[in-house]
């Protein structure tokens, strides 16, 4: 089950992909568009970001998420 997440304000994120059940996030940069990252984050904030991503920066949410 991976939702895509809008991305079409975000400057640095170009592809955001997130699962809540497993946890599992997939990013592609704007910086680095052949490189796919698969990245670990809480699921809580998953759905959290699932439930309301029109206020939240997706790089700054990426950052402390999924690099912590």
């Amino acid at each position: 089950m991976r939702y895509p997440i809008n991305t079409s304000n975000s400057e640095a994120i170009d592809t955001l992909i997130a699962n809540p059940i497993t946890g599992s996030v997939r990013v592609r940069f704007h910086k680095t568009p052949a490189r796919i990252y698969r990245l670990k984050a809480s699921r809580l904030e998953i759905l959290m970001l699932l439930l309301d991503s029109s206020g939240v920066s997706l790089g700054r949410w990426v950052n402390l998420h999924c690099y912590a």
